[in-house]
């Protein structure tokens, strides 16, 4: 609970301190931007673009630009509008994870693109990254064919127009979504035509790249899991540059996956690491979400569970991060659009945006100031719940030690009481011998219940999933309907309860023992305890003890390490 509050402060901080940044200055700067001519706002706006840590200037003049979009402007004006529509997309999809604003630049450059009569590849490009991006995120597979439409797309266009960037671009999305969406042979028709473009000097390391990534995958599909393996090796030797530093990445994931259908998690983390480098590198927040996320599954796999909540915890963190600045980078944005909508409103807005920058600083104190003391509390709570934790498991452990005990005095009187005469003892049925009817003596219930607590005490069997009534009276050599009343009346149990009291007993003492039983699980200590249902074990440990597996386990682990 602690970690989910310090999460939400950390997120909370960090948008803050990003989006109200924005904001301002894009509030400062428009009244000085917007009659510039459309050459001088791109010029700013490419350089303000390619500086990864500063994007203000380019959201401010590619809006301006694409904003002054009309049907009357000549083909190279229309042009620069779509361009700066697909400079949006990018900036809000790979920095604001805004993915309606995405959709909204896509529509927009489709459409003036239509009215100059241009095909551009890079669109489709663009719906297919949004439309895989989506369908991941929530593993829904039309979304994810969507996205190989709108790649095969993107390829048939660049074959078309010749634009051999996007084509390879377009190739390699092309082969990742089919291998994902069920298999290569749904585009042989688009793979036939790009065998055919030449190999040149500018583009024989894609091309290259893409023949060796088909049969790679191609290997998979025939279940050739090493052959892809060697192939995606070769592909790193080809593309080992900076220049191919995604293409990497994704070799390295794909690599990862492929040791994982082999069982070989190891290898598979070993590779992951390498394209965790690149995503921490680069700041490439989607593919570092990616990453986190395989990685809590081979390391769930490996049994590593420390390492695999560290991925959890990093998986989880980014994904809220992610998620609470899309919605907060969609109301900033939503200001910004309204603040271009004409000059004549701008020192009215900057006045109320410093009035809502102020209130939002108060709500913020406020906040932080609920949360510390939300904060304390748990705390605090948390140090009540750990304290009661403990006494229970002292007392716990003092009455596991008083029961030995009593069970050890037992024994010995038992060990110094006389033969039974004339051969009576455990082969003796005591129902034939020594009850009349259906009633017992209070002697018999005693001698009875004696004999019961001997047999708990010292066999093993009844850790075994299958004891039952039948057999303990089996044991004893008497009948069950007679162990089940001296059960019932002893201890006002019915023989389950009874039973499983027993054997949550047994399960504290292995808990305790951490040299022999430190590394199992609760499962695997509910079962060598003759549990078959976790949630019974899990119930009744709670019944008895008053504490769940999980935390009597940690408090045996913590003593044990004092």
């Amino acid at each position: 609970m602690m970690d989910r509050w310090i999460r939400a402060i950390a997120c909370y901080l960090a948008l803050m301190t990003l989006l109200p940044g924005h904001a301002l200055t894009a509030s400062r700067e428009y009244s000085k931007w917007l009659n510039l001519p459309v050459e001088q706002l791109l010029d700013m706006a490419d350089k303000d673009f390619n500086d990864g840590n500063k994007k203000d200037t380019a959201l401010m003049c590619y809006t301006i630009v694409a904003n002054r979009y009309e049907t009357s402007m000549s083909r190279d004006q229309k042009v620069q509008c779509k361009d700066a529509n697909m400079r949006l997309w990018s900036i809000y999809f790979y920095d604001f994870y805004d993915y309606p604003k995405c959709f909204d630049c896509l529509t927009r450059a489709l459409e003036i693109a239509d009215d100059a009569q241009i095909e551009d590849a890079n669109i489709y490009l663009g719906f297919g990254c949004m439309y895989q991006t989506i369908s991941e995120e929530c593993s829904n597979y039309e979304l994810g064919t969507t996205a190989l439409k709108y790649y095969q797309q993107a390829l048939a266009v660049g074959l078309k127009t010749h634009d051999d960037k996007h084509t390879d671009m377009a190739c390699t999305d092309v082969l990742a979504m089919a291998h994902t969406q069920g298999g290569l042979t749904q585009i042989d028709r688009s793979w036939n035509n790009y065998l055919r473009l030449p190999e040149d000097n500018e583009t024989w390391i894609l091309r290259r790249y893409n023949k060796m990534l088909y049969q790679a995958f191609q290997s998979i599909e025939q279940h050739r899991l090493d052959d892809a393996i060697s192939i995606y090796d070769k592909q790193l030797q080809l593309i080992d540059t900076t220049q191919y530093s995604r293409l990497i990445y994704f070799t390295h994931v794909e690599q990862a996956k492929v040791h994982a259908m082999q069982g070989n998690y190891r290898s598979a983390v070993a590779t992951l690491k390498r394209s965790e480098k690149i995503a921490h590198d680069l700041e490439m927040k989607d593919c570092k979400l990616e990453v986190y996320g395989l990685m809590t599954q081979y390391y769930q796999q490996l049994g590593d569970h420390q390492s695999r909540e560290h991925y959890y915890n990093q998986y989880t963190l980014l994904k809220d991060t992610l998620t609470n600045y899309q919605q907060l980078a969609s109301v900033s944005e939503m200001e910004f659009r309204n603040e271009l909508k004409g000059m004549e409103q701008e020192m009215t807005a900057m006045k109320q945006h410093r009035e809502v920058m102020s209130i939002v600083t108060l709500v913020s104190l406020a906040f932080l100031l609920v949360l510390l003391v939300l904060l304390y509390l748990v705390y605090k709570k948390n140090r009540q719940l750990t304290r009661s934790n403990q006494s229970l498991y002292q007392k716990n452990v003092e009455m596991l030690r008083a029961e030995e005990e009593e069970r050890r005095m037992r024994r010995q009187l038992q060990d110094k009481e006389p033969p039974c005469p004339d051969g009576a003892g455990d082969n003796q049925p005591v129902a034939d011998v020594k009850y009349k009817g259906s009633h017992l003596s209070d002697e018999d219930k005693q001698q009875l219940l004696a004999r019961i607590q001997e047999v708990m005490d010292s066999n093993p069997e009844i850790f075994t999933p299958d004891f039952t009534l039948e057999r303990l009276a089996t044991l004893l050599g008497s009948r069950y309907k007679y162990v089940s009343q001296v059960i019932n009346e002893h201890y006002q149990q019915n023989f389950n309860t009874f039973l499983n009291s027993y054997r949550i007993k047994e399960a504290c003492k292995r808990m305790g023992d951490v040299k022999n039983y430190g590394n199992y699980t609760i499962e695997a200590i509910s079962e060598s305890v003759g549990f078959k249902s976790r949630s019974t074990f899990v119930s009744s440990f709670k019944r008895i003890t008053g504490l769940t597996p999980s935390q009597y386990q940690h408090l045996a682990q913590r003593e044990a390490k004092c």
